[in-house]
């Protein structure tokens, strides 16, 4: 406030002074004062002022302006000129500020905005990589509102609760019940539970992980809206089946599970291990696994193995474990590294089983597979191989080995007689006498059937063979007890000597066994040293077995026939059928080769039948031909009396529409007397059919007369051994009259075979002898020459 007080300097007429003023820089105009001396401002800015007054007496003219005063005004501090440019800067400052917190603010805004932009699409991502839906539950309408995909767009649909529990597995629902009570209710912090769901598109079940929290509630704080995911968890349900299926598999293995860390310390074990070592988990756990086989192996064991385990990242092998008693145990162990997701080992895992068994097992094999059962000697296949070592060795020490190859004779007759049983204990008793005459470190073996084979090792000569074969001749020859029986074996003995004879084991054996047949054929009961000819008899043995076996399919085998005369009246009465062979490898082969070979193969059987064929198609041609057929006699092997040859007769005899009485069946005393009372039977069966049957050569084998007169025989044939010297010899003359008058004492047509000079015809005559053939009479004739000869006694 700015106050002025004005007087008149003239005092002379008071109240008649009139004053006016104007302040320069605020009035606009001259202010008049009546009868007042006070003049106020206030509120007056800052600033340059100059007030100017004027006086004026009643009556008179106002006199001239006059300065009152020059007045400067200084503003306060704060209206000053440096206030103002703080205000203005600090104004400046102010709006920067506000500016940059408005556009950080918006930043932030955007910035988070972009943030919940790229969390969302993050989640929808990672919900679409997962296969993931949300959902929005609202509680007060019961609506669902959920996502799905379908070829990679979303899209979201709005569907009843309980018709998304439609879709629910019913086992299930009572399930989510639970889970979503006990969020309610505040017991867990958010709501979780794990369901099937129905695959619309296949109609199979798939597992689903839903999980959620409240996001709305009411004034009383109860939850009326749920959000939340529900996740695809159906690859995590079918790895965590897989996984309990590996530990139950774990749990159920009879192998034993050993997890180890790097350091070779158990961590885990399953119940196999406990079962099989005594050791609980307990026990071992956090043990060096390497425990189980202490002060069993050496160190450079171990680190082979480890050598092994960082190279190949396995290692496996057989080895043997000690207990929890201390006893070793015998197991297949293998370790394998465990990698972890950066490839790097992590732990080791060791399984073994217990392979006691197995390696029993296997003793039991190799002792099946090296020796034989019956006899507990050394079978074919050890043999063999301690045969090559002997040799090796006989190399080395420049000494000789001799192989003696033996065979029991006639052991068949007592599997035959006796059975098999009382045969199999023959065989153990004399492999046992066997081993009591060898040396210590010679091998003797039985390498099938009744045939052993001994190796005597470190022979400088000989003789040693000769000592040793001798003593196993003797041996054998004492009776065996079998049983309540005893029993008489003897056995042939082939020897050969190696490097003399062969240097092979298959040469050796081989030369060694014809020796033993050479023995055979020598009377048996004997042993014989191999040599050279004894091999090309065996060379020749297997041409004719490989060439017989041939013979029928290349029709090398023929028939000839050679006829029987009556002695009285010296008519044709009847013919022999005869075998030949002519090979187109070996030419002409004797029948004394041929015939015994075909019984020792078993061949016989198909080859007399197709004589029997051949003789039947021939009598009935020769009818068909318009001549008279004499009978014909054919021979029969031992092999062929059976059942079956009463049928083969008789279907040859009906298909070529023949009498029985055409034909004639000859079998050697031997043959007869082997069963004597099966041949009995079968022999009354052919004889029923009306054939005529004949004894071969009588006087060369049992000659019983118990059973020759029981058997349905009609003739007898003297052999010719007897025959051909009745001339000169008195004892054949003797034998031969006794065994006519002995066949026609019992009814029986006799015929003399080998009947070769007039002499032995006219006594064969003088003694009765009804049949006779031979040389004299006739030799054996080709088809061609017989049907002359039928045709010739046709002709009157």
């Amino acid at each position: 406030m700015l106050n002025f007080e004005v007087t008149s300097s003239d005092f002379s007429y008071p109240g008649h002074d009139n004053f006016s003023f104007y302040l320069e820089g605020q009035d606009s105009s001259w202010t008049p004062l009546r009868n007042q001396h006070l003049v106020s401002y206030t509120n007056l800015a800052p600033g340059h002022y100059r007030l100017w007054g004027r006086y004026q007496l009643d009556g008179n003219s106002l006199e001239a302006p006059q300065l009152l005063a020059d007045i400067h005004i200084e503003p306060p501090y704060y209206r000053t000129t440096s206030a103002y440019v703080i205000y203005v800067l600090l104004t400046a400052l102010m709006f920067s500020l506000l500016t940059r917190r408005y556009f950080k603010q918006r930043y932030h805004a955007q910035r988070i905005q972009q943030e919940i932009s790229t969390s969302e699409k993050r989640l929808r991502l990672a919900l679409l990589g997962s296969g993931g839906r949300m959902w929005d539950w609202q509680l007060k309408h019961n609506r669902l509102y959920i996502t799905s995909q379908h070829d990679g767009d979303e899209y979201s649909e709005e569907i009843d609760r309980q018709q998304f529990y439609s879709q629910v597995h019913p086992d299930d629902l009572p399930k989510i019940t639970e889970a979503l009570q006990l969020y309610i209710n505040g017991e867990t912090p958010f709501y979780e539970a794990e369901y099937r769901l129905k695959n619309t598109t296949d109609g199979d079940w798939l597992w689903g992980l839903d999980r959620g929290k409240a996001v709305e509630w009411d004034k009383h704080g109860n939850p009326i809206r749920l959000a939340g995911t529900l996740t695809d968890i159906s690859l995590r349900k079918r790895q965590e089946d897989q996984l309990r299926l590996s530990y139950q598999v774990l749990e159920s293995m009879n192998e034993a599970v050993v997890i180890t860390d790097l350091d070779y310390r158990v961590i885990d074990v399953n119940p196999a291990f406990t079962d099989i070592t005594g050791f609980t988990e307990q026990d071992i756990k956090g043990r060096p696994v390497l425990f189980l086989t202490r002060g069993l192996y050496p160190r450079s064991f171990y680190q082979q193995a480890e050598s092994v385990m960082l190279n190949r990242h396995s290692w496996a092998r057989e080895m043997q474990i000690r207990t929890r008693r201390g006893k070793l145990l015998p197991v297949w162990m293998e370790a394998n590294q465990v990698l972890d997701h950066r490839g790097h080992t992590s732990h080791l895992v060791m399984v073994f089983n217990d392979i006691t068994e197995r390696k029993k097992a296997e003793e039991d094999l190799r002792l099946m597979a090296n020796y034989d059962q019956l006899t507990d000697l050394p079978n074919r296949t050890l043999f063999q191989d301690r045969l090559q070592h002997a040799l090796a060795q006989a190399i080395r020490c420049d000494t000789k080995v001799a192989l003696l190859f033996l065979d029991l004779d006639r052991f068949k007759n007592i599997n035959d007689t006796r059975g098999h049983q009382v045969g199999d204990q023959l065989l153990s008793a004399v492999a046992e006498r066997l081993r009591r005459v060898i040396r210590e470190g010679d091998t003797v073996a039985r390498i099938g059937g009744d045939e052993f084979t001994i190796i005597l090792e470190g022979v400088h000569k000989t003789k040693a063979a000769t000592v040793i074969a001798e003593k196993i001749i003797d041996t054998l020859k004492q009776p065996f007890a079998v049983g309540q029986m005893m029993l008489d074996i003897t056995t042939s003995i082939g020897i050969s000597i190696f490097p003399d004879d062969a240097d092979n084991t298959e040469e050796l054996l081989k030369f060694a066994d014809t020796a033993m047949y050479h023995a055979k054929a020598m009377g048996r009961n004997n042993f014989q040293f191999y040599t050279a000819c004894m091999n090309q008899a065996a060379v020749r043995h297997m041409q004719l077995e490989s060439g017989l076996k041939q013979a029928l399919a290349n029709n090398e085998l023929y028939l000839v026939y050679q006829p029987k005369y009556e002695v009285k009246s010296g008519k044709l009465i009847g013919m022999e059928a005869l075998l030949r062979w002519h090979s187109d490898k070996l030419g002409p082969v004797s029948p004394v080769e041929f015939i015994p070979l075909a019984e020792e193969t078993g061949m016989i059987n198909t080859i007399g039948g197709w004589v029997l064929q051949q003789v039947c198609q021939q009598l009935a041609q020769w009818r068909q031909q318009g001549l008279q057929p004499v009978p014909v006699a054919i021979n029969l092997s031992a092999k062929q009396l059976n059942n079956h040859i009463v049928d083969e007769v008789q279907q040859a005899l009906t298909t070529c529409e023949l009498t029985a009485s055409l034909l004639e069946l000859e079998l050697t005393e031997s043959a007869v007397m082997q069963h004597p009372a099966e041949s009995i039977a079968i022999l009354a069966r052919l004889e029923a059919l009306g054939l005529t049957l004949a004894v071969d050569d009588f006087g060369t084998g049992y000659s019983s007369l118990a059973y020759l007169k029981r058997f349905p025989i009609h003739t007898l044939k003297i052999d010719k051994e007897f025959v051909r010297d009745i001339s000169d010899d008195p004892e054949d003359a003797a034998i031969t009259s006794a065994i006519i008058a002995l066949a026609h004492s019992l009814d029986l047509l006799v015929v003399a075979e080998g009947v070769e000079t007039q002499e032995q015809l006219h006594f064969l005559a003088s003694q009765g002898c009804d049949q006779v053939q031979g040389y004299l009479l006739g030799k054996p004739m080709s088809v061609a020459d017989c049907s002359g000869l039928l045709q010739a006694k046709a002709e009157p």
